[in-house]
């Protein structure tokens, strides 16, 4: 009778309502704790943190460069994604932050990658985005070095294959690698792969070609990097055509940048930035000014780029004045007239030569050792006199020239 009676209390608790409604809310509490828990995972989270740019010596160790830049820190702000309870609990310690500098193989500005990752091996996460990507850097060799302009066997070359792949070419690029290359005080050079860039290119279906030699074919090309030594040089220029014994202090010479930045070869012996020539057959009395574009400059690198262009100002001495002295075309002598044929001056584009001269000189045509050199066939019958005066002080002014026809 007892056992009826348990039987009926446990029926009346089943289908009591009020019990029902508790059961009902208690289950749904723990599908819901259940699916956030372990279905979730839209939550997302920004979590800022500070890094110290650290790149310089691993960069030093892989190449023997230098990173250089204005800051020490980057801000950044990366956003994680995952179950909410993980989120919620990610911090800054279990972030992973590297920066990549795997593409720099060369001095100058590069944009370098900032790279995070979860390294937690407890929380399950992913890192959906980082602000801002990258950093700007700028490289360099080691420390009192620079790299030099990068000279290549093969300037460019031709590329035969299916025309929808020719077309999309934009260019064709060659990196070097440095590999484990660790110091970099000397030229350095290597054979590297053509790459043609461009949406949609196969390789494997074009050739390459030498431009120079057209039945070469390329696989690679060569490649020098010249590693130069910094140095600090004063600028120069050279003086061709000076007189023999000109007036004391006959000339001088500034320029607008007096000393540049350069980098030269470590081997070489080299004093001065020579950017370039002068003639005093371009000189005149008083101020002369002349512009000389160091990208034309042999033998030095100009690091610095606001260096591009440099003038020189030369002052001849007012012990100088100009004249002009009259000649005539039986002044001239012809020489290199080829053997059975003759030369005959027959027209001056100039009859007044002006010559600079210490004041007080005075000259005339037969003071003037005038001549034309025919040996080199010119079509159209103008040949350049070489005009120089016996006065050892002076010196021609500007350029002449004759017509002289040779049969």
């Amino acid at each position: 009778m007892a056992k009826k009676n348990k039987n009926n209390s446990l029926r009346k608790l089943i289908f009591n309502d009020k019990y029902l409604i508790i059961t009902a809310l208690i289950l749904a509490v723990i599908v819901w704790v259940v699916t956030s828990l372990n279905i979730g995972t839209d939550e997302t989270r920004t979590i800022n943190i500070n890094v110290p740019i650290k790149i310089s010596d691993d960069l030093s160790q892989q190449l023997g460069m230098e990173y250089y830049t204005l800051q020490n820190t980057v801000d950044i702000d990366v956003t994680v994604s995952g179950a909410k309870y993980v989120i919620g609990q990610v911090s800054d310690k279990d972030l992973n932050v590297k920066f990549d500098t795997s593409n720099v193989n060369r001095a100058g500005e590069h944009s370098i990658p900032i790279l995070v990752t979860n390294k937690s091996t407890r929380k399950e996460f992913t890192v959906s985005s980082v602000y801002p990507s990258s950093i700007e850097a700028y490289f360099d060799v080691e420390e009192g070095y620079v790299f030099g302009t990068p000279v290549i066997s093969e300037d460019s070359v031709t590329v035969t294959g299916p025309k929808s792949y020719v077309d999309n070419i934009k260019r064709i690029v060659s990196e070097v690698d440095f590999g484990s290359k660790t110091k970099l005080k000397e030229s350095y050079t290597q054979e590297c792969e053509l790459k043609p860039e461009g949406n949609s290119v196969e390789k494997n279906y074009l050739t390459f070609t030498s431009v120079s030699d057209e039945g070469k074919k390329l696989n690679s090309i060569s490649v020098t990097i010249p590693v130069l030594k910094q140095a600090k040089l004063p600028v120069a220029v050279n003086f061709e055509g000076a007189p023999s014994l000109p007036v004391q202090n006959a000339i001088s010479v500034s320029y607008s940048i007096p000393k540049v930045n350069v980098g030269i070869l470590e081997s070489t012996d080299i004093s001065k930035a020579i950017i370039g020539t002068i003639n005093y057959s371009d000189l005149s009395v008083g101020v002369n000014e002349f512009t000389f574009d160091t990208n034309d400059v042999q033998g030095v690198y100009f690091i610095d780029n606001s260096d591009s262009e440099i003038t020189v100002t030369v002052t001849v001495s007012d012990e100088y004045e100009e004249i002009t002295v009259p000649i005539k075309t039986s002044d001239v002598t012809v020489g290199g007239v080829p053997d059975g044929k003759k030369a005959s001056v027959f027209g001056l584009k100039d009859s007044r030569v002006s010559v600079i001269v210490p004041k007080g000189t005075l000259l005339t045509s037969s003071d003037l050792k005038i001549k034309a050199d025919v040996s080199e066939e010119n079509e159209d019958g103008e040949y350049t006199l070489n005009i120089k005066p016996n006065d050892k002080s002076s010196w021609v002014y500007s350029d002449y020239t004759a017509n002289i026809e040779v049969e």
